[in-house]
């Protein structure tokens, strides 16, 4: 049955306050120069992912941040961290927010998955039955990354948190969020030292609610 605009406004009235998330996806590391698949790989940024990761601090530095979060892998660390500095925070870590694994693609650029990989595809046109071999599937990335956020907004945060990620949970984070299928994933263009950001706040229910505040909203520095 459809909701009434009536319980629309009931159902936002009783919602949490709204936060705003910056999401940043981590600088740019030598792997990401190459076109390849980094997955759960752990790859350092390169000196380029260090200016744009200092650009983004200095971008966020007037900022009411309260907190900032990151994957575990230390590309997203050490973007966090740089964040971090500028606001006397430390970060708060968690490998639910580390990059899709990729399986036996990690590593590798599009045109060697192709050549070696060309009857197991589907990911790239159909990723929400297909999974990169040995990977992990998008509906295993959001049973990691929603509750993670949902606990994230549970929380409370007297202004703005930052969450430093991957182009791939982030595009299926925004995807689940926003009830886009992950078919669509790839026309979310989310560049290496990224800002983006969401307004979420939680339902009576404590459902997620979210609004896309800016997609790849600055530019980030190019080698």
């Amino acid at each position: 049955m459809m909701e009434t605009s009536r319980e629309k406004t009931d159902q936002h009235s009783l919602s949490r306050g709204v936060q705003r998330i910056w999401l940043v996806r981590h600088g740019q590391t030598l792997s990401n120069e190459q076109g390849r698949f980094c997955g759960h790989t752990d790859i350092p940024l390169s000196p380029l992912g260090r200016r744009q990761a200092h650009k983004l601090a200095s971008q966020l530095q007037h900022r009411p941040i309260s907190a900032v979060y990151s994957s575990d892998l230390s590309r997203a660390k050490d973007t966090a961290q740089i964040i971090a500095n500028k606001h006397q925070l430390d970060i708060i870590i968690s490998s639910a927010w580390r990059e899709i694994n990729f399986g036996a693609w990690e590593g590798l650029t599009y045109d060697e998955i192709a050549t070696a990989f060309h009857d197991q595809l589907g990911f790239f046109t159909d990723p929400e039955h297909y999974a990169p071999p040995h990977g992990e599937t998008l509906t295993e990335v959001v049973r990691r990354v929603i509750p993670a956020l949902t606990t994230l907004v549970q929380h409370t945060h007297k202004s703005e948190i930052v969450l430093v990620s991957h182009g791939g949970v982030l595009r299926v984070l925004l995807c689940s969020l926003l009830g886009m299928p992950f078919s669509n994933q790839w026309q979310l263009r989310i560049d290496t030292g990224s800002l983006s950001a969401i307004d979420v706040s939680l339902d009576k229910m404590g459902n997620l609610l979210a609004t896309l505040a800016g997609l790849n909203m600055n530019t980030p520095l190019h080698a």
